[in-house]
């Protein structure tokens, strides 16, 4: 079977003629009978006052799931542009959790305007507790309303209470069950899953498991809660505060979530931009993003200029030289960007934390960069022999074989050590590693290519 067309994709022609020609009355008509999924996937084909337009145009249930399915930036937008009337039924429809994350990113004026909005009682108390946490921290990410259960029970009179409590927008919450004393210090963990195979008078303090080597602070940072989930393969997590008292649920949905934030913030930083850069409208903000390691990378560029330019003697006799100096420095940018790559993603998941391990990935690394290192020197000294060889004889093609060698070698293994040098004194090394590796490798390998050339070619041209 072939998938079927998305509706919103065919009617995007229409929807932005009919937005332009004011025509709302027939707008409202077609966007009723859009799916919000959609809608939502192709919210970014349309500019801001559209997005604005079109979801006023939305029937009320259709505006609720768009907006769920909305980033947090594009939430804001429609929050700050929307009237009390129209927004205060979308905060209510919203979980803490979700509105944490908005509040967040909001100017504390704003906040109280929202807050004042929101009719919920028991969300507002909620808010308040989870604001006291930093951003990306586990207790501005925890879920605060949980289950939990007495040691006394036994697994029939824990199912009574679950099927009494349960509401159909809190079965998420019954795969994370808890054991408390009467304080609310947690004692231990069990699923769903336990106690429906568990003997009906067995009592939950037999059946629970220690959550003793997974307990969370809610000031743990987001990325040291997912490396936990992973540690112990868990499906959920309790947040406890200072006294062992349960405040939070963190589930797996919630890591998935944060692993998909990790992964897009390390690939961006890898060439030294933000993760806002990907949705930054601002031409201004987005070159102020990007500008600071650019800046890193353009004294590197200046410093091979003048390495360069020191070798014009040499350059002027022997101009085959400059043709081969980008294929150089190119091969070993790209070879230490494969190795930084991986060292970073090896440390953020904390595949290399002792210093034995460290080591043995600088020499792995320094290992591989030398064979490929020899493999393309070589190739590409035959190719500079076969061009120039009856010219410059074999010193021109020794020239190339060892500048290639010395860049791809050196890329290497500072692919390797910049990352977990900078991880050691507390940089972030996706952030600091990507600019730096073209440009240090630019700079050793041109100068070991021109002194090299310079050594072997200039007595005999």
């Amino acid at each position: 079977m072939h998938p079927q067309p998305d509706p919103v994709k065919l009617l995007y022609p229409e929807i932005k003629e009919l937005l332009q020609e004011k025509n709302y009355h027939l707008l409202k008509q077609i966007l009723r009978e859009c799916n919000p999924l959609g809608l939502a996937d192709s919210w970014r084909n349309f500019n801001k006052e559209e997005q604005l337009q079109i979801f006023k145009l939305l029937p009320e249930s259709s505006a609720l799931k768009v907006f769920e399915i909305l980033d947090i930036e594009e939430q804001q937008y429609l929050l700050g542009k929307l009237n009390e009337e129209n927004v205060g039924p979308l905060l209510d429809s919203m979980t803490s959790p979700e509105l944490v994350k908005i509040f967040h990113r909001m100017h504390p004026r704003t906040v109280k305007k929202m807050r004042n909005l929101i009719k919920r009682q028991e969300a507002l108390s909620q808010i308040d507790l989870m604001m006291k946490f930093p951003e990306h921290s586990a207790g501005s990410l925890m879920h605060p309303e949980f289950i939990k259960l007495g040691p006394k029970l036994t697994a029939r009179q824990a199912l009574v209470i679950l099927q009494a409590i349960a509401r159909p927008h809190q079965k998420e919450h019954l795969f994370s069950l808890f054991v408390t004393d009467p304080d609310g210090k947690v004692l231990g963990a069990l699923s769903l899953q336990d106690l429906l195979g568990a003997p009906e008078d067995e009592k939950l303090s037999e059946l629970m498991v220690s959550v003793e080597p997974f307990k969370i602070k809610p000031e743990m940072d987001q990325g040291k809660v997912a490396k936990l989930f992973e540690k112990y393969n868990l499906a959920s997590a309790p947040v406890l505060n200072g006294n062992d008292r349960l405040i939070g649920v963190l589930t797996l949905k919630d890591i998935i979530s944060i692993e998909r934030q990790e992964a897009t913030e390390d690939i961006t930083k890898m060439v030294g931009i933000q993760a806002l850069d990907l949705r930054e409208s601002s031409v201004i903000k987005t070159v102020m993003y990007r500008m600071p390691w650019l800046v890193v990378t353009l004294f590197g560029g200046l410093v091979v200029s003048v390495i360069i330019k020191s070798f014009e003697p040499v350059l002027a006799k022997v101009i085959a030289l400059a043709s081969f100096s980008p294929l150089i420095s190119g091969m070993g940018g790209n070879v230490g960007s494969q190795s930084a790559t991986i060292v970073v993603r090896s440390l953020a998941l904390g595949q290399i934390v002792s210093a034995q391990e460290k080591k043995r990935t600088i020499f792995h690394e320094a290992k591989v960069g030398l064979t490929l290192g020899v493999t393309y020197g070589i190739f590409l000294g035959i190719v500079a022999y076969l061009l120039y060889g009856a010219r410059y004889h074999w010193q021109f093609s020794m020239a190339v074989t060892i500048g290639m060698f010395t860049s791809i070698t050196v890329a290497a293994t500072m692919g390797a050590v910049e990352p977990i040098f900078f991880h050691r004194i507390g940089i972030d090394p996706a952030t600091a590693t990507g600019p730096l590796i073209t440009t240090i490798t630019d700079i050793i390998s041109n100068l070991a290519y021109y002194s090299l050339a310079t050594f072997l070619l200039l007595q005999f041209v």
